[in-house]
């Protein structure tokens, strides 16, 4: 049965919380987030073990935690691929983080070390890390692309939202997935994040849905929808 770690439910500001990110069965990694490496230490998972990483989009909140994690896979000798899925233009975005923090370096080694393949999101079946998964395009701010997935976990289907406001992009999401992980950033309607309301109408709108909430802002938790789940960080959830 696959298992999600949650090593941060929270949102940009993340009140209380560490940054949304998750990892499941302890090779997938979901949003490379700022305390991400320090979290997978703190949860007992091996970042050596991590064959594949998915990024929803370009935001610090989801990405920069990548030259601390390419850094600690370079400890590790012996590893296998690893795979990187993000928005289009993914491998050139991280490689500009590392050039804007100056350590181009250690991306340059990581690559010289270990077979790093990107792949961009392109709306069809796709295949990263041995696992099937298709990117749906969600609608979070004009000036990024911005995805979420469904990733096919030996016939469970597990989505992801990344940060979007209600749109078509999310209504696939949540059709074609078992469980979703869905962000709530926000109390009441804005655009960019889905709010309480928003959360509760699209659970009605597909029955037997399973929800378990990410990147919260202050105060969801008071109000969450009926049926819907809020995880702690570091909380373990195995979804059949």
């Amino acid at each position: 049965m696959p298992r999600i770690t949650f090593l941060g439910t929270g949102n940009f500001l993340a009140p209380g919380r560490y940054w949304n990110s998750f990892v499941v069965d302890d090779r997938i990694l979901v949003e490379p987030s700022p305390s991400s490496l320090a979290n997978l230490r703190k949860a007992g998972i091996d970042a050596a073990g991590i064959e594949t990483i998915f990024i929803s989009h370009f935001h610090p909140d989801h990405t920069f935690g990548w030259p601390f994690l390419a850094l600690e896979l370079l400890q590790h000798e012996g590893s296998g691929p690893l795979d990187i899925v993000g928005p289009p233009g993914v491998a050139e975005f991280l490689r500009e983080m590392m050039r804007l923090g100056s350590v181009e370096s250690i991306q340059d080694r990581l690559h010289a070390r270990r077979d790093v393949r990107y792949v961009e999101a392109d709306g069809t079946p796709q295949r990263a890390g041995g696992l099937g998964f298709q990117a749906f395009e969600v609608v979070h701010v004009p000036s990024l692309r911005c995805f979420g997935y469904v990733l096919d976990l030996a016939g469970t289907k597990l989505g992801y939202s990344g940060d979007t406001e209600p749109c078509d992009g999310l209504e696939g999401i949540a059709a074609a997935s078992d469980t979703l992980v869905l962000e709530c950033a926000e109390l009441h309607r804005t655009p960019s994040h889905m709010h309480v309301e928003a959360v509760a109408e699209l659970h009605a709108r597909h029955d037997g849905l399973r929800i378990l909430l990410s990147h919260v802002g202050e105060g969801v938790d008071a109000q969450l929808p009926a049926g819907v789940e809020l995880p702690l960080d570091f909380a373990t959830v195995e979804v059949p």
